[in-house]
């Protein structure tokens, strides 16, 4: 009997190691449904799903993501995922998969199944000629501008100096792998930027305007104007920061486009390159001084200029008068310029409105005579005479800002004393007529001549 239980026995724990060795075998499988890339791998054991992945990223490692970059004028090629570094991370992929176990099949539990999230890593990858192709392809630097022309606003948003952070586009690639976007921002190392776009964006009305008018006929004058507005217009001046006319508009030059036409050189009219930029910065520094911003520096001219009062007018030369003005706001500004027919406008732009009234007054003028100077030119006839130079006679005053709040004042800034030296009037006269030869007297036939031998 004991034989009986004994071989019985024996037969059930062969039967139990049977059965546990087959449960074994089934206990870890794909459940049915589960999908890779579309591709059905239900059904199958870890290991013959590492295999269906390692197989399937043979192809996969072809695929491509493209880097771009709104900082460049020309976007590189697609980068395969072999040379950014990107593989599957296939350990951790089969750690997130539930696999369907045999024993949960025996007691009817039956997991769904679905599309393989694969997990990805990221290491190596050699990126020097993506920056090589990023140095070759940036956009220059760009300085941030607002202008405001025919009623409207024009902005541009500043470019900083940058280049590519080979460190970091590893992780931006990988990123893009693990979002499924096709592209990728490439990564970039920028210099610091002057100009938020928040600024940029922030400068929405005009605070002050000024116009004079000058001559359109006139066209070299005319074309120095224009070329010296605009070099001024769109420049943005955050609190403190000084605005210098020498610096920003550069030598007026032939190269530069400027042409010749008539300035004021002690006292005198001449002839020289960038005529007429004299009346930019006037005007530039009418609208500065009318929207209440600290006048750094400004010089008279050596006469009068006929676009603007006496004592309203700043005279510029790049190899010594500056004309400048700071943003004594506690926000920041633009200037802007405007050219049409023969009126130039600077506006000062800014986000709020002065809550005050500011206007320009001249007081204590005075003035005194010139002097007249004769030249001698041959080219005309004696007694003939041209005048050269006008001349003009000396003045001084004094400009003040008033500062008007509902009509009362409440200050008065001495700006500056404008002194013009009087500067003689230049005639040019003809030769004096020289004096007639002495007429000799014809010999009398009945005058003895003396000599006769």
């Amino acid at each position: 009997m004991k034989k009986v239980i004994g071989w019985t026995a024996g037969v059930l724990l062969l039967a139990g190691a049977g059965f546990g060795a087959f449960v074994s075998m089934q206990d870890e499988m794909t459940p049915k449904g589960t999908t890779l890339a579309g591709m059905d791998v239900g059904e199958l054991t870890p290991d013959q799903l590492r295999q269906r992945l390692e197989t399937w990223w043979t192809t996969k490692q072809e695929a491509a993501l493209q880097p771009h970059s709104r900082l460049l004028t020309k976007q590189p090629t697609p980068l395969a995922l072999r040379d950014l570094g990107i593989r599957p991370d296939f350990e951790a992929t089969l750690s997130f998969i539930e696999f369907q176990k045999y024993t949960d099949t025996l007691l009817g539990k039956v997991i769904a199944g679905g599309p393989i999230n694969v997990k990805w890593t990221q290491s190596g990858g050699s990126f020097d000629d993506l920056a090589e192709f990023v140095a070759k392809n940036a956009k220059p630097k760009q300085e941030a501008s607002v202008e405001f022309k025919d009623g409207h606003f024009t902005r541009k948003y500043e470019v900083p100096s940058f280049e590519l952070n080979t460190e970091a586009v590893g992780a931006a690639a990988l990123a893009a792998m693990v979002e499924r976007t096709p592209k990728f921002e490439l990564p970039m190392k920028t210099a610091d930027v002057r100009i938020s776009n928040e600024v940029v964006d922030g400068i929405n009305l005009v605070v002050q305007s000024f116009s004079t008018n000058f001559s359109a006929g006139n066209l070299n004058r005319t074309n120095n104007i224009r070329i010296a507005a605009g070099s001024l217009s769109g420049s943005l001046l955050l609190p403190g920061e000084v605005l210098s006319y020498n610096e920003t508009v550069g030598k007026r030059t032939p190269k530069a486009g400027y042409k010749l036409a008539g300035v004021y050189a002690n006292g005198r009219h001449e002839i020289d390159y960038g005529g007429g930029i004299c009346q930019v910065s006037t005007t530039l520094f009418n609208a500065a001084a009318l929207a209440n911003l600290e006048i750094v520096s400004r010089q008279n001219h050596s006469m009068p200029v006929p676009y603007v009062p006496v004592g309203r007018d700043a005279t510029v030369d790049y190899n010594g008068i500056d004309f400048k003005i700071r943003n004594n706001y506690d926000t920041p500004i633009a200037i802007a310029s405007e050219v049409k027919g023969g009126t130039i406008t600077f506006y000062v732009l800014g986000s709020k409105k002065l809550d005050y009234k500011v206007r320009l007054e001249t007081s204590d003028h005075s003035s005194w005579g010139n002097k007249v100077q004769y030249v001698t030119d041959s080219s005309l006839a004696p007694g003939r005479t041209k005048v050269i130079e006008k001349g003009s006679i000396g003045r001084k005053c004094t400009t003040w800002r008033i500062i008007e709040r509902d009509g009362v004042e409440i200050e008065r800034q001495r700006l500056f004393d404008s002194i013009y030296r009087a500067s003689p009037r230049i005639i040019a006269r003809g030769p004096k007529a020289k004096p007639k030869p002495p007429v000799e007297p014809t010999p009398d036939e009945s005058t003895p001549v003396e000599g006769g031998g």
